[in-house]
Parts: C-alpha cells; sequence; structure tokens
C-alpha cells in the first residue's frame, strides 16, 4: 500500500487539540519540517507529549499552536533556557505536566504492549508521584515490593523523522532514535517523515536496521533536511548558526511576529532554499564527517 503524501497532508492528519507525541531528542532528529508544517496550518491546542524536547517544543509553543505540554525536559542546552515555553508556562497559558523521563517512556510502551500501565521501581521521593494522577504507588504481588505504576499513554498523533522508509511505510533510523520507537508504537497515527524515500528492495537488504514495520506507519513524507536545525547523523549536523539566531527571540521581542508569520507564509520548500543553501548544507555534511574522523582517531 503506497502510503506516500505531500507534507501538506498534515494539515489534514492532525486536527486542533490533538495530543501529538514529538520524536527526536535534545538537538537531534526532532521532525521539525512537520512542526513547521502545523504552524502554517494554524494548529491550536495541541496537547504535546516531548521526552526529551528542545527548539521543536519551544518553537509551536512560539507560534501559539499548544494548549499543554507533557514533558521530562525542554532545553535549547547551551543556547539557554527554552523561553517561549518558560514564559507560556509561568503565565499560565500554557498547562504544564511535567513527568520522569522513564515513567513517559513506560506510559508509552504500555500502549504499545496493549498494557493498561506497567510498574517500575521509582522515583521514589519525588513529588511528582502524588501531583500526577497518572503515576500511582503498587505492591509487586511476588515480592510485596514498593513500586510506581503507570497509565498507559496513547497520543493522538506521532510526529517521527527517520533517515529513510518505503512507501509502506517501514521505517529505518541510522543514527540517534530516542523515544522515536515507543511513541510510534503508542500513537493512533503514525507521520513519518523522511530524508529520502527508497524502494523496498533497499529496506529489505537492511532488514535489521528497520525500527518501525510499515503497519503502525498512516502516512510517509519526503522532506529533506526535515530535521534542521537539529541534526540528523548521519546526514547533517545540527545548525548552531540558525539556533543561535532563534534563540535571541525571546517572548515580547518585536521581531516574533515577523518570524513566525515568515514560516506560516512560506512553503518548506522555500524555507530550505532560505535557511539551508547548498554552502551551508556542506557544511553541516562536513561537521558529521569531521565528528566521524575524530570518533574513529580516537
Amino acid at each position: 500500500m503506497n502510503k506516500i503524501v505531500p507534507l501538506s497532508a498534515i494539515d489534514d492528519l492532525v486536527n486542533d487539540g490533538d495530543s501529538v507525541a514529538l520524536g527526536g531528542g535534545w538537538f537531534a532528529n526532532h521532525p521539525m519540517a512537520a512542526a513547521r508544517q502545523l504552524i502554517r496550518a494554524g494548529r491550536k491546542g495541541l496537547r504535546l507529549i516531548s521526552n526529551i524536547g528542545s527548539i521543536d517544543v519551544d518553537l509551536l509553543v512560539a507560534a501559539d499552536c499548544v494548549a499543554e505540554v507533557s514533558y521530562a525536559m525542554v532545553s535549547l542546552e547551551a543556547f539557554g533556557f527554552a523561553n517561549h515555553l518558560r514564559r507560556a508556562l509561568e503565565s499560565g497559558r500554557v498547562k504544564a505536566h511535567e513527568m520522569p523521563g522513564l515513567a513517559m517512556l513506560i506510559g508509552l510502551d504500555a500502549t504499545g504492549r496493549g498494557m493498561p500501565s506497567l510498574p517500575y521501581l521509582g522515583p521514589f521521593g519525588s513529588d511528582l508521584i502524588d501531583r500526577d494522577p497518572g503515576l500511582m504507588r503498587v505492591k509487586c504481588p511476588f515480592t510485596d515490593k514498593d513500586m510506581i505504576s503507570v497509565r498507559a499513554i496513547e497520543p493522538d498523533v506521532a510526529l517521527l523523522h527517520v533517515t529513510r522508509c518505503d512507501e509502506e511505510g517501514n521505517a529505518q533510523w541510522l543514527g540517534t532514535i530516542a523515544p522515536d520507537i515507543v511513541m510510534g508504537k503508542a500513537a493512533k497515527r503514525v507521520i513519518i517523515t523522511c530524508e529520502k524515500i527508497v524502494d523496498r528492495e533497499e529496506i529489505v537488504q537492511t532488514a535489521a536496521a528497520t525500527n518501525l514495520p510499515g503497519y503502525y506507519v498512516e502516512a510517509v513524507i519526503e522532506v529533506p533536511f526535515g530535521a534542521h536545525p537539529c541534526s540528523h547523523v548521519p546526514h547533517y549536523a545540527m545548525d548552531a548558526f540558525n539556533i543561535w539566531d532563534y534563540s535571541e527571540i525571546i517572548p515580547g521581542d518585536p521581531r516574533l511576529p515577523a518570524f513566525v508569520a515568515q514560516l506560516r507564509g512560506e512553503t518548506e520548500e522555500e524555507y530550505r532554499a532560505r535557511v539551508v543553501n547548498s554552502e551551508k548544507a556542506q557544511i553541516l555534511r562536513t561537521l558529521v564527517d569531521l565528528g566521524r574522523s575524530v570518533t574513529e582517531v580516537a
């Protein structure tokens, strides 16, 4: 079954108010082209689920697409706080649902396994246990040991960016995976963006790299540099120049409305032509090669 659709199909596949799981972690592999398309579509009231979020979450909050964020951590790392999220949480414009990162992964995994909940050992001593209705203290029926049970988490949609995928949705990550697989197995709908759509034969020849089978996937979208400005190893490194420029546009900055309007008014192809020209693309690819060389020498 051919599941290939254009990026604009996200307009119909993600609805206002949906719970949306965003793949990737730190500054790696976030589905940024899909996030930009949500901004173009003018989505409102999204309930984001992010295990280790960064510019993906912050950008959607800055564009006023978000009503709630479930997260373990959201940070711009060396570039400072995720200021748009921070200000939105402080003002109450966006509702916060902070939970332990491992608990989030276990809750997603529970849905993927068809379980209403799954237990684990921790995080004892944290106030989050009593504040989160999705976490409950239980006893192991065999050892009577204290445990924490995590209610299953089922996102409406998972947006995941992968290295390559065939038309049936068989998806392969060749670098960082982060929480993508458990998100993909838990969500009601999975939308894959990929650097390249390849023939089924290429997927079959490298079957061990197929981390998410096509029967989980509803739509496949080819978007080169679809994780930009985040990295997508082995193809390109993080665009620190772009992220630095973004981090300087803080809440209340008079440049923010024009920044969001530009993203909303341009196609992904126009974004790529403006921000990732051939020289920038070569630099980002070279940085990956240099990192690989250093690792091999070490």
